[in-house]
């Protein structure tokens, strides 16, 4: 199932940054159209305004696989270390 997955704008893509810096007002003009989520975080007292853009389509089914698989395992050697 492909789903459209969110893209933090605060954190600009690594292959974007290595070949060109971009600032955050280019990165805004680019996702523009996307749709956008915002939320708020309060991280020790202090309060985070997040803005997410979706931008493309990724495959859910693989990254919920790879989550669970991965949370499984460290489960697994946390309990035998």
């Amino acid at each position: 199932m492909i789903r459209n997955v969110c893209r933090n704008t605060a954190v600009a893509d690594t292959t974007e940054t290595k070949n060109k810096k971009s600032t955050m007002f280019e990165l805004n003009e680019k996702y523009k159209d996307c749709p956008v989520s915002v939320n708020e975080y309060l991280i020790n007292g202090k309060k985070y305004i997040v803005h997410s853009h979706f931008v493309g389509n990724k495959d859910i089914d693989t990254v919920i696989r790879n989550i669970a698989f991965h949370k499984a395992m460290n489960e697994i050697l946390e309990k035998a270390a």
